[in-house]
Order: C-alpha cells, then sequence, then structure tokens
C-alpha cells in the first residue's frame, strides 16, 4: 500500500513484536505504528495478501494481539520488511495504540 493511499498517519516508534514462523517464533521490531497498521523491519519471506498473527509489546510491557495481512513488502537490504494492516484487534489494544501514537 502506497503512502497516500493511507487512512492514518504513520508514527516512527520502535516496539518489539513477536510472530511465528515454520519452527518457532520470530521477534523483529517495528519502524512505525498508526491506529491502523505498522512497518516491520524483517528479513523474513512475506507475500502480499499473507495473514498472521502478530504480538507487539508497548513500552509499559503490555503486550497486543493482532492478526495482522501485509499490503507491501520492501526487499531493500536498507529497509527491508513489511507494511501490516492490523485486520483483527480488540478495541481496548485499539484504544492502548491511538494513545500510544496520540502522545
Amino acid at each position: 500500500m502506497s503512502i497516500d493511499k493511507r487512512q492514518h498517519t504513520r508514527h516512527a516508534i520502535s516496539l518489539k513484536v513477536r510472530y511465528p514462523s515454520l519452527n518457532d517464533f520470530i521477534e523483529d521490531y517495528t519502524a512505525n505504528i498508526s491506529i491502523g497498521g505498522c512497518f516491520l523491519h524483517s528479513m523474513q519471506v512475506f507475500e502480499m495478501g499473507q495473514t498472521f498473527d502478530l504480538t507487539l509489546q508497548l513500552p509499559d510491557g503490555y503486550e497486543i494481539q493482532t492478526q495482522a495481512v501485509v499490503r507491501w513488502v520492501s526487499t531493500d537490504s536498507g529497509f527491508a520488511g513489511v507494511g501490516v494492516q492490523f485486520v483483527v484487534i480488540s478495541r481496548r489494544d485499539q484504544r492502548l495504540i491511538e494513545r500510544l501514537v496520540g502522545s
């Protein structure tokens, strides 16, 4: 998804994230986040439209559980990763993200 098609402003923030791989869980970090999604710095291979479970760890240690879908993939070695949209997230967790990006 191109920047001009985003519904929400992204805010630069590095949060630890965890998601399943074939054999284990991968830990990476966000580059930015918005109410509707985030960009994950990752060397893992993702496909457009791929859906996966994602856990974000907020600065206070609280973990947000969401299901995310890949909206764009960057293979640029200086900015490798994926832009994802949150497709399943509790209202409480969405409010926590709203507070995080609003601060």
